[in-house]
C-alpha cells in the first residue's frame, strides 16, 4: 500500500538504527517543549502496535504531562499526541493513498485490566470475543445499540463477555449524573434488566432535579432509591476509574465500542460472530 506522509520529522541520530518506543518519546518531548513552550513533566506511551497494510508503519498513542504558562503562573496540562514511527522516520500525520487519516480512525489497544470483574455485566470471561463498551444513558445512539448488545451477549455468554464503563456526557446530559449511579447500583446488585431500562427514562436530560429523576427511574423500574444508596465513595472512586480508562482509550463520545481489544467505528463489528443457528 502506497501511504502518503504530512508533517514528517525525521531523526538525524546517526548511532540510532531505528525508531524506538524509547525514541518517540524523546523526540516527541522535545518537539511538543519547543512547540507549545512548556515544560513536559512526564510523557507515556499508552499503546503502540503496527498498523495492518502499511508495510511496518507502528502507531503510538503518547499521554503527555506539561505545565502550561498562563499569565504568571504555570497549570497542568494533560496533551495526547498519536505519531507514527518507521525505520528512521517520526511522523505526525499518516495517511493511505485513498487520504484516509490514521489519526482518526486508531485507538490505544484495552489493556487487560481493564477486563476485571467489576466491569463484566453479561457473558462469561472465559468467552470467545471480548467486547468493552463506554456509553450514557441519554445517547440517542447507544440508547439504540446498547440494550441489544446486552441481550446478544446475554444469549450467548460462551462467545461474549461485555465489559460496561460509564461515560456520562454531563455537560449535556446533567440527568446522566444521578442515573448513571444508580446504573452502577443495578449492576452491582445484578440487576441487568433495571439497567437496561435506565435507558428509556421518562425524564429529560437536561433534568438537574434529583428528586425526579429518582422518581423516574422507580416509574421504569419499579425500584425506589436514595441519593444516599447511590452517592457513595464506592461510586466515586468506580466513576473516577472509568474517567481513567476514557483516557486511557483516548474516548471522545459515546457509544464507543472496543472489540477484542481494538476500537471498533462501526460499533457492530461483534455481529460478525454470533453464532449461526
Amino acid at each position: 500500500m502506497k501511504l502518503k506522509i504530512i508533517s514528517l520529522m525525521v531523526l538525524a541520530t546517526l548511532q540510532l538504527s531505528a525508531v524506538s518506543q524509547k525514541s518517540v518519546e524523546y523526540y516527541v518531548k522535545k518537539y511538543m517543549e519547543k512547540k507549545m513552550h512548556s515544560p513536559v513533566e512526564k510523557i507515556e506511551t499508552l499503546s503502540t502496535y503496527p498498523i495492518e497494510g502499511t508495510d511496518g508503519w507502528q502507531v503510538y498513542f503518547l499521554s503527555l504531562n506539561l505545565k502550561v504558562k498562563m499569565g504568571n503562573v504555570y497549570k497542568k496540562k494533560t496533551v495526547y499526541q498519536t505519531v507514527f514511527g518507521k525505520d528512521k522516520k517520526i511522523a505526525f500525520s499518516l495517511k493511505d493513498k485513498d487520504g484516509k487519516q490514521y489519526s482518526k480512525v486508531l485507538k490505544p489497544r484495552v489493556p487487560e485490566s481493564a477486563y476485571d470483574a467489576a466491569h463484566l455485566l453479561v457473558g462469561n470471561a472465559t468467552a470467545t470475543h471480548k467486547i468493552l463498551m463506554m456509553t450514557d444513558p441519554f445517547c440517542p445512539f447507544c440508547q439504540e445499540i446498547t440494550p441489544p448488545i446486552i441481550d446478544t451477549v446475554a444469549k450467548y455468554p460462551d462467545t461474549f463477555a461485555l465489559y460496561y464503563y460509564h461515560l456520562p456526557l454531563l455537560r449535556i446530559h446533567p440527568a446522566s449524573d444521578i442515573v448513571t449511579k444508580a446504573m452502577y447500583y443495578f449492576h452491582k446488585q445484578g440487576n441487568v434488566k433495571a439497567l437496561k431500562e435506565c435507558y428509556h427514562l421518562l425524564v429529560s436530560e437536561k433534568e438537574v432535579n434529583r428528586d425526579v429523576i429518582l422518581k423516574a427511574i422507580k416509574d421504569k423500574t419499579g425500584i425506589s432509591l436514595t441519593e444516599e444508596m447511590i452517592n457513595t465513595e464506592e461510586v466515586k472512586e468506580a466513576f473516577a476509574y472509568d474517567k481513567m480508562m476514557k483516557k486511557h482509550l483516548m474516548v471522545t463520545g459515546t457509544p464507543t465500542i472496543f472489540l477484542d481489544g481494538q476500537w471498533d467505528p462501526s460499533r457492530f463489528m461483534y455481529k460478525n460472530y454470533i453464532p449461526k443457528k
